[in-house]
């Protein structure tokens, strides 16, 4: 663990973690700018690019963050300190750098789930430094209206002085959420199937079965089915099923990937295969859904 993280106890990374790094950016480090990622110009083509589904704030707590955005016009580095952050819009794209030292603290908004990251990079050592997060918090209800439509407000504001303003609201109203989610009160069950369902999200890309998931959290695979129909009234596989497709509508909607290539990103091994589940899922073949969201962008971007 990082200084800040140290400094305020952090342990195994619970809802109660999470509240104290939030309680910790709004009093010690309040947000004073907000730069926001946007999804033009194109990205480069280099490894590490992110580009997610879902509306995400990257928080430095301590050092420097490099990060490379699109502003809309040009692509620009920023090197973010204590008191400011990176909010990323859904669909826009980012690059984080690792090449130097800092605590970052990560808040993803998905449309069932806020999960909280924390992220130490802050080792004197390079050799000892890892881009990797192995401590996060999800939380077992979707964020609010009133979450949406500070993030709705968030992305279609211009003047990085208002954006610190909702972001900070955000944040308050994010610490409350956290306060009254249920995962505290559903116990270990409910924390087992958020952390699969993490698993699952990182990993849909690779041919996972009930089996191998259920190994390799050391369950047994009944036990498996019967924790994801209790707790989302879906099987393992149709929420795998799910999150495979709603990726694959967002590289339609958003690259020009062939098809053929799409499939395998999304953990598919057959395109007739993949193109079949697509059609029944959205109602519309790969292509022919490709082509009405992009009549869809090109008639905005012209009104």
């Amino acid at each position: 663990m990082g200084e800040i993280a140290e400094k305020l106890k952090i342990g195994s990374f619970t809802r109660t973690d999470a509240a104290h790094l939030l309680d910790y950016i709004l009093t010690e480090i309040p947000p004073r700018r907000i730069a926001a990622a946007h999804r033009h110009p194109e990205p480069p083509e280099q490894e590490g690019l992110e580009v997610y589904p879902r509306d995400v704030f990257d928080i430095p707590l301590s050092g420097v963050k490099h990060i490379l955005r699109g502003t809309g016009r040009e692509r620009c580095e920023e090197n973010l300190r204590p008191g400011e952050a990176l909010f990323t819009p859904s669909e826009s794209w980012k690059l984080p750098l690792w090449d130097s030292p800092h605590e970052l603290f990560c808040l993803v908004y998905s449309a069932d789930f806020l999960r909280c990251t924390y992220v130490d990079y802050s080792s004197p050592d390079p050799e000892k430094r890892r881009p990797v997060c192995t401590h996060f918090y999800h939380t077992s209800a979707a964020p609010t209206p009133a979450l949406r439509k500070l993030l709705h407000l968030l992305a279609e504001v211009d003047d990085e002085t208002a954006a610190a303003d909702l972001a900070r609201a955000l944040f308050r109203l994010t610490r409350s959420f956290l306060t009254n989610d249920t995962q505290s009160r559903t116990g270990k069950a409910e924390r087992t199937f958020q952390e699969i369902r993490q698993y699952m999200a990182e990993n849909f890309c690779l041919p996972l079965t009930r089996e191998e998931t259920a190994a390799y959290f050391q369950l047994n695979p009944n036990y498996l089915s019967r924790l994801f129909r209790q707790r989302s009234g879906s099987s393992f596989s149709e929420i795998l099923r799910s999150m495979r497709l709603e990726h694959a509508a967002f590289l339609l909607r958003a690259t020009d990937l062939l098809v053929d290539e799409i499939t395998l990103q999304c953990g598919y091994q057959s395109t007739p295969f993949f193109t079949s589940a697509f059609h029944r899922h959205f109602g519309l073949p790969p292509g022919q859904y490709r082509l009405k969201h992009k009549k869809a962008s090109g008639d905005n971007a012209d009104s």
